[in-house]
């Protein structure tokens, strides 16, 4: 068998395990880029929040590649958002913080990787509204 064979080719037709799962992922260098790159593979549209200008700061990293543009890009972020696609919002900024909670009733799981309270600290925390309406329980 060779790299992108398909064992069982019956089973194509059944679609992949993630199928229809959408990922808003607020992710940078390692650990939250990995999940989400399996998440990916495994049938998920995961959507990567990077900076508008400067990319997420994996981008840097050695060693690297050179893009069709001629700009070196790290080898690790190659690997780490294979089947993603990003988007570039300045979380820090007043419309980058609003147009981040516009998308995330979109999707299914918001992910993020910075350090703890970052998100809190920018509005963007859980517990902030309008994001998340509170669920209606029968009693």
């Amino acid at each position: 068998m060779r790299l992108g064979d398909i064992a069982n080719a019956d089973a194509v037709r059944y679609g992949k395990p993630l199928d229809g799962v959408r990922v808003l992922a607020a992710e940078q260098m390692q650990s939250l880029p990995y999940a989400t790159q399996l998440l990916a593979r495994l049938g998920a549209e995961v959507i990567k929040v990077e900076h508008p200008v400067n990319g997420e700061s994996g981008r840097g990293s050695s060693p690297a590649m050179i893009d069709p543009e001629g700009r070196p890009v790290g080898a690790t972020y190659l690997r780490n958002n294979l089947d993603k696609r990003s988007i570039g919002i300045d979380l820090r900024s007043p419309e980058g913080r609003d147009l981040f909670l516009s998308l995330v009733p979109r999707f299914d799981v918001i992910a993020e990787n910075f350090k703890a309270g970052t998100m809190d600290r920018m509005g963007l925390g859980y517990g902030d509204p309008p994001v998340f309406p509170k669920p209606e329980i029968d009693t």
